[in-house]
């Protein structure tokens, strides 16, 4: 054997070795993280609701990722199967006020996202579908008013359609705000939330709901309670949304990107954690993911809503239609 032949056979082998080390660490880290015996939420009670009969909400698909392998999104995860997340915004439609939890990307989507470098515009590539702007005035609900946009976090994916209600309020916790501030992309594009000029702050002023040790409850009437998740970052917030039907669900935000994350529950991908600065706090985010596995276990009626699940919402409403 020549030695150019030699020398490429050695690589192979070094390679193969380390890519087999490499799958026996993901393995091992890629477990179910614990649950302990005495937990809150083993014994929460579900919060009352008395939400008005012409309540009802309906979903918009606004873009969705060019794809990959589930084992990256979710610990244990198929890494033969390829999963493409939505970004997409939620319309709570109430008789004291219409409500926007997450925008996803906007009409000046192109423009945000070329302040990322080429790696970052490779690795979070996507396919554009509408504004939730463009979509209302595909609708003739151009002029719906819009009591506030509640962001469930700062992330570039979230709030690409703050520009397109600049005279909208936004509500977000200051540890949200003061966090993307300092933020820099491929997280925080400043170009979606610098024209905001009515923040509002979201302190979480009413009580425990769900073993949660505070929440919010929009209306006062539990149809909409926003919940404090932080972890994957410094301020995420939760919706919990009661309908007529006696439907409830609740939208977890960022704290997994799968719903078999909270099933399992699990992480994701210990990969992926380790080459990607992912959350602002990894412990608390993996603690909120216990939590909501365990509320998930005792309510099997609320069905969970992680925000790029593209399996979860495609069971959901999708606008022009709504459901209550």
């Amino acid at each position: 054997m020549s030695l150019p032949r030699r020398l490429m056979a050695a690589f192979v082998g070094t390679s193969g070795v380390a890519v087999a080390a490499l799958v026996l660490a993901v393995r091992h880290h890629d477990r179910p993280l614990p649950v302990p015996e005495a937990h809150p939420a083993r014994h929460v009670t579900l919060p009352a609701a008395s939400p008005p009969a012409d309540l009802s909400y309906s979903t918009m698909l606004t873009s969705q990722s060019a794809g990959a392998p589930e084992g990256v999104l979710v610990g244990g995860g198929r890494w033969s199967a390829t999963r493409r997340p939505v970004q997409f915004a939620v319309l709570v439609r109430h008789p004291k006020g219409n409500l926007l939890f997450d925008t996803g990307l906007g009409c000046q989507h192109a423009e945000q996202f070329a302040d990322n470098n080429w790696l970052h515009r490779q690795l979070f590539a996507y396919t554009m579908h509408a504004a939730v702007k463009t979509q209302l005035e595909a609708q003739g609900m151009a002029d719906l008013p819009i009591k506030a946009i509640i962001p469930s976090h700062m992330h570039w994916d979230h709030i690409g359609g703050l520009p397109d209600f600049p005279a909208t309020p936004v509500w977000a916790p200051p540890a949200e705000r003061q966090q993307a501030e300092a933020g820099a992309p491929p997280a925080f594009l400043r170009s979606q939330f610098n024209g905001v000029t009515q923040w509002q702050d979201l302190r979480f002023e009413h009580g425990p709901v769900l073993g949660f040790d505070r929440s919010q409850d929009v209306f006062g009437d539990g149809s909409v309670i926003l919940l404090p998740m932080p972890g994957h970052t410094a301020g995420q917030v939760g919706m919990l949304l009661s309908l007529p039907s006696g439907k409830r669900l609740l939208f977890t935000a960022d704290t997994t990107w799968t719903l078999q994350g909270i099933e399992v529950p699990a992480d994701r991908s210990w990969l992926l954690r380790r080459a990607v600065d992912l959350d602002h706090d990894e412990g608390a985010n993996q603690r909120a993911i216990v939590h909501l596995h365990l509320l998930a276990r005792r309510f099997p009626q609320i069905q969970m809503v992680p925000a790029h699940d593209e399996q979860v919402f495609a069971t959901l409403p999708r606008f022009p239609a709504f459901a209550n």
